[in-house]
């Protein structure tokens, strides 16, 4: 597989992991791996309160933002999530 933009390509390279976009099992699959990676991170009790309610991430379709008070908590939220997703 390669990267093309304009009339460039990128170097091969080979995709070990992950669906096929346009598949379709693909939204499926994808809704158990988002479902698990928010929970990860909303249970870290980490992030901005907002009326009384802890609030770390916002989450629309592959989008995710999060929402911390310091660098050193929005690293906790990074690690949370990135030990999700391995």
């Amino acid at each position: 597989m390669c990267v093309r933009w304009q009339n460039e390509c990128s170097a091969l390279f080979s995709v070990a992991k992950g669906v096929r976009q346009g598949g379709i099992l693909s939204p499926f699959l994808f809704r158990f791996y988002i479902r698990d990676l928010i929970f990860s991170i909303t249970c870290t009790n980490v992030g901005c309160k907002l009326l009384g309610i802890n609030v770390n991430l916002l989450a629309y379709a592959d989008d995710l933002v999060l929402l911390a008070k310091s660098w050193v908590a929005l690293q906790r939220l990074l690690d949370a999530a990135k030990a999700a997703a391995s």
